[in-house]
């Protein structure tokens, strides 16, 4: 999707994290824990893509995917289906708004693959069966990953 120049993947378990930007490495080591721990719950099959960006980064993203010209907390964006691909999907976050807004990142981490293995919230059904199963892999990673 977006061409970083400066890549700086690591492996945690299969979730590969992307810094996009020198302020946004101390997001880093928690969301290595986290992701490695959810990883594993999940037993993925491929690794998924995380990229740590800015709020104009994704600023950018949302306009061009969503037409919202506006920062927003995740985006997630599954790999199509029989798509010669190396990944599930790519996640995008942005540490600083989410920071911003209050809301907290290993949960905003956990609700983009959630997204990017098909769940939802559009319809009120769907966003209640998405809701249990954050909250429950929430559980799950808080317990193991002190």
């Amino acid at each position: 999707m977006l061409d970083f120049s400066c890549y700086n993947l690591i492996m945690a378990k299969e979730i590969r994290i992307d810094v996009h930007g020198k302020s946004l490495y101390a997001y880093k080591p928690i969301l290595a824990k986290r992701g490695k721990k959810l990883a594993e719950i999940l037993k993925l099959k491929k690794p998924i893509d995380l990229f740590l960006v800015d709020s104009e980064t994704m600023r950018k993203l949302n306009r061009k995917y969503r037409k919202k010209n506006k920062a927003t907390n995740v985006l997630s964006f599954p790999s199509p289906l029989n798509f010669p691909s190396d990944s599930l999907g790519e996640i995008y976050l942005d540490p600083k708004y989410i920071e911003k807004k209050k809301e907290d990142l290993v949960f905003m981490l956990v609700h983009g693959v959630l997204h990017i293995l098909g769940y939802d919230h559009i319809r009120t059904r769907d966003r209640m069966v998405m809701e249990r199963k954050e909250a429950a892999l929430i559980s799950k990673i808080s317990k193991t990953s002190r």
